[in-house]
């Protein structure tokens, strides 16, 4: 469940953040590989949950990646009433499959924590990870713009200040601070290390060089930040399984 919860939180979050890039700064190629990307996560998603006999869930994946099919084939398309409901249903689709996935695999004790953890981590994982595949985006397009990665910058920055601050918020309202920090604590304070602390630090070096448009620098910092989120991200979903809250 935990594993397809992350693949899912990922794919996710690299399809909500694409609006961000924008469909002109980027390309229609670059949409298309990151459809390609979500799609295959999805499907290992649904893979996960079905192995683990949560076959209701699994079935969302595949509305997922008929959703994905049909914004797929509408993006070359000039009616773009047609694409823009489509991208919808497919956000929509996928904020739903998130959500479900969160609550089924942790179990909290009100899915007003599943809604908020699974957006939260959904939305550190997407936008880092948007932010570091953007940066190898430019070494394929010369001469694109620079406010997209700018906007996947500052929105990675809100992205762990938020999933900072519902850590905190969890494990004071739900007092279990002893059970994460002194009973699991190397874990815990690898995740909160790595995780929370480490996008923080980055940021300043990540903008930095994005503000002087050197994009291969910001890349390879990128690549630093991808790994230490995931790292918090994958130790953050096991121990919130433990204690049922969103740290």
């Amino acid at each position: 469940m935990l594993i397809g919860l992350f693949l899912i939180e990922l794919a996710a979050g690299l399809y909500l953040f694409l609006p961000l890039v924008g469909r002109r700064a980027a390309g229609v190629k670059f949409y298309r590989l990151i459809l390609l990307i979500t799609a295959a996560l999805t499907l290992g998603a649904a893979i996960a949950q079905r192995m683990a006999g949560s076959h209701e869930i699994a079935s969302l994946g595949m509305v997922v990646l008929a959703l994905t099919l049909v914004v797929w084939f509408r993006l070359g398309q000039p009616k773009r009433v047609l694409y823009l409901a489509s991208s919808f249903l497919l956000g929509a689709a996928y904020v739903a499959y998130v959500i479900v996935a969160y609550d089924a695999a942790i179990r909290p004790p009100s899915m007003i924590w599943s809604v908020a953890g699974a957006l939260a981590a959904t939305a550190l994982l997407g936008s880092v990870n948007m932010a570091m595949t953007l940066g190898h985006w430019y070494l394929v397009v010369r001469g694109m713009p620079i406010d997209p990665l700018k906007r996947l910058t500052i929105a990675t920055l809100a992205a762990v200040i938020i999933r900072l601050t519902l850590v905190v918020v969890a494990i004071a309202a739900g007092g279990v601070f002893h059970e994460v920090a002194v009973r699991q604590g190397i874990f815990f304070w690898m995740r909160a290390g790595w995780g929370l602390a480490g996008p923080l630090a980055l940021f300043p070096m990540v903008w930095g060089t994005v503000r002087i448009r050197s994009t291969m620098a910001a890349t390879g910092i990128l690549y630093v930040d991808v790994v230490a989120v995931v790292i918090g991200e994958v130790l953050g979903g096991w121990l919130s399984a433990i204690v049922h809250l969103p740290v």
